[in-house]
């Protein structure tokens, strides 16, 4: 190309960049115009709307609100609804009565709802709405079939808005009644959980709020924690627990007494509650103060009493000796006398656990460990005068167990026995009396079906649950071999129980481990110390777990430490274990 050519291609070039530049700028002020004129035209619109809302309010700024009004009508509605209700209660018609309760239902949440707002609440006529539609929904939570028009007129998160210090004591108090009226239906209490309505409960227990409220809030929890141990859980997460036990010294008695039966159901079946629970009394200084106003069975868990009979427990019928109405699978079974007896294959394996149970190999201690491990001649000597002994201990126990099943076998009953199998549940419902500081010394090995009982009762199984025990004469011995899906088919329990006896065979284990001896009943501190010396911990840490140890498991100078202590704060110990790094 030549020169020429090259200096036009460079003019075109400019020259179409400059036109570009142009162009951007002419689109860039049309587009700035077009935003302004948009602008403009808001303007005036909003302008307009002004001008109209304000020629309105000089209009009609002289009438009287229309409040009070409105409240009268929702008044007259609802008053309607609850005589549609009356009139089908008279006609005795089931779906009449259903449908005419869940729209009641549905018309009191709504109004509940749009009364409570508050833009609204400190209007005129407000209060008045808001008592009326509170005393209707504990009316009809009280009414056989409320729990489904609640749950369908989805009234939850309207009684959970509404349990708050911030409205009137008397509709509070209505609210809470209803939730404890509801507290049987699982949708409700699903609802509740997830709703937020225990925390609302919770706060409702504080010192601010009025006597009234604060019983109610105690015995709405109270009906919900009998039924669910999530809400126990949650009441104990939230501080709760602590709040009901100001309550048991308050000056007012019915406040107090809902207070006791909130603890009450908060502890049942729930050792943590039970810790919680008697922590919290030990560190309220009224409580202690007016001790005497504590139910014993409060501090049952620490204490170590038998169980006592308050006025939270319901009277069991003269029938059953448990305290339900209704016969369970374990009382369809066979009554024959040839069914308690035990089996030859049944004696072989109880014979044989007892053999492992007096086995060193099972109870792998430091000293066990030790000995076995060292090869020496002497070490030698020493193991096999230990089996020796071992073996002439688990003869005797091996005869005397096989010589009683052949008796029992080949005799007739007596009369006694005949007695308690014609009437299992009178027989089982009764609990002998045991010597509770002679049973805290004794291994899970030597106890008996009555003492094993004892112990499970403490830790927290009721009666329904120890029937099949005593049924099948399951002693100390029996549980330790027994496996999980046996404890289920056997013993007829909930998995949550059979989570509790694995942890007890845990316990047991662990108690095994740092025991110097096979089935001893007590543990030292020096023992503890070797053990924790056998895992790696230095001085330091066990220092520090030994006074942990102290911390969580009732001790004391002469034995340091129990075996029913022991297993009844496994999950304690276990828990602190886990913290330093030791098996447990």
């Amino acid at each position: 190309m030549s020169a020429y050519d090259l200096a036009e291609a460079d003019y075109l070039t400019r020259l179409t960049v400059r036109r570009l530049a142009e162009l951007n700028a002419t689109r860039a002020r049309v587009e700035a115009l077009e935003a302004r004129a948009s602008l403009a035209e808001e303007y005036e619109i909003e302008r307009r709307k002004l001008e109209l809302l304000q020629r309105l309010q000089d209009k009609y700024a002289g009438l009287s609100p229309i409040v009070v009004t409105d409240a009268s009508l929702a008044i007259a509605d609802l008053r309607e609804h609850l005589q549609g209700v009356y009139d089908a209660d008279l006609l005795s018609d089931p779906q009449l009565r259903a449908l005419t309760m869940l729209h009641a239902v549905a018309f009191s949440a709504r109004t509940l709802d749009r009364f409570s707002e508050p833009g609204r609440y400190a209007l005129e006529g407000s209060a008045g709405v808001l008592e009326l539609g509170a005393s209707t929904l504990a009316m009809f939570s009280s009414r056989a079939g409320g729990g489904a028009a609640f749950t369908e007129a989805f009234a939850v998160p309207v009684l959970v808005k509404l349990l708050s210090p911030l409205y009137a004591p008397v509709v509070v108090v209505h609210i809470a009644n209803a939730i404890g009226n509801l507290a049987d239906d699982l949708d409700i209490r699903l609802a509740l959980r997830s709703g937020g309505g225990i925390g609302a409960l919770v706060r409702l227990l504080r010192p601010d709020c009025e006597a009234s409220v604060q019983a109610a809030a105690a015995g709405a929890l109270s009906l919900l924690a009998a039924r669910d141990i999530v809400v126990q859980d949650s009441v104990r997460y939230l501080g709760g627990i602590d709040l009901v036990v100001d309550l048991l010294v308050t000056a007012d008695a019915y406040t107090a007494e809902a207070a006791r039966y909130c603890l009450l159901s908060l502890r049942r079946g729930n050792t943590k509650n039970q810790a919680e629970t008697i922590a919290a009394i030990r560190a309220n200084s009224n409580v202690v103060r007016n001790v005497r106003r504590v139910d014993p069975e409060l501090l049952r868990f620490e204490e170590g009493t038998p169980r006592v009979r308050s006025s939270y427990a319901p009277p069991s019928p003269p029938a059953l000796g448990y305290g339900y109405g209704t016969p369970t699978k374990a009382l369809a079974r066979p009554t024959t006398a040839d069914s308690y007896r035990r089996t030859a294959a049944a004696l072989d394996s109880m014979t044989g656990a007892l053999a492992r149970s007096l086995s060193p190999g099972r109870y792998r201690s430091p000293l066990a460990a030790a000995i076995s491990a060292t090869a020496s001649p002497a070490a030698t000597a020493l193991r096999g005068s230990l089996e020796a002994e071992l073996a002439r201990a688990a003869s005797p126990v091996r005869s005397s167990l096989r010589a009683s099943t052949l008796a029992a076998r080949y005799s007739p009953p007596p009369a006694s026995s005949a007695l308690a199998l014609a009437e299992p549940e009178a027989a089982l419902g009764v609990m002998p009396e045991v010597d509770s500081d002679l049973l805290k010394r004794k291994h899970l090995i030597r106890y008996t079906a009555e003492e094993l009982a004892t112990l499970l009762q403490e830790m927290g199984f009721d009666k329904l649950d120890l029937r099949s025990f005593k049924l099948h004469a399951v002693a100390g011995v029996d549980l330790l071999d027994m496996s999980e899906d046996e404890m289920v088919v056997r013993l007829l329990l909930p998995r949550h129980k059979v989570r509790k006896l694995r942890a007890l065979q845990r316990a047991v284990a662990l108690f095994d481990r740092i025991a110097t001896l096979p089935r001893q009943g007590r543990l030292s501190e020096v023992e503890l110390r070797l053990f924790l010396a056998a895992q790696g911990c230095g001085s330091a840490e066990v220092d520090k777990v030994v006074r942990l140890f102290r911390s969580l498991v009732r001790t004391d100078k002469l034995d340091f430490v129990t075996f029913w202590d022991f297993v009844c704060a496994y999950d304690w110990i276990a828990q602190a274990f886990r913290i330093y790094a030791i098996p447990a």
